[in-house]
């Protein structure tokens, strides 16, 4: 997807500080192959940022962030996952 637009990384900024302080929101989560796995959504811009929380450290792990279009967002946090 390469470098994601200004505006849409202060989108994801706002919403990850609110992550930060309740980062299990089960609304968020994600089943199947990205059970354990949680997704945020931007609707107008319509992308995805998928992530892990590492909850004996407080670590929020960034898996992946793209469109929504066709599940590429979430065909590539799997292939991720995996390696």
């Amino acid at each position: 997807m390469g470098k994601l637009p200004v505006a849409i990384r202060d989108q994801f900024k706002k919403k990850l500080a609110k992550v930060i302080e309740q980062p299990h929101i089960p609304k968020n989560m994600l089943r199947g192959d990205l059970a354990g796995c949680y997704k945020i959504k931007l609707l107008k811009a319509g992308v995805r940022l998928v992530y892990q929380v590492k909850d004996d450290q407080v670590v929020i792990l960034l898996i992946t962030v793209g469109k929504r279009a066709d599940s590429i967002v979430y065909d590539e946090a799997k292939k991720r996952i995996k390696d």
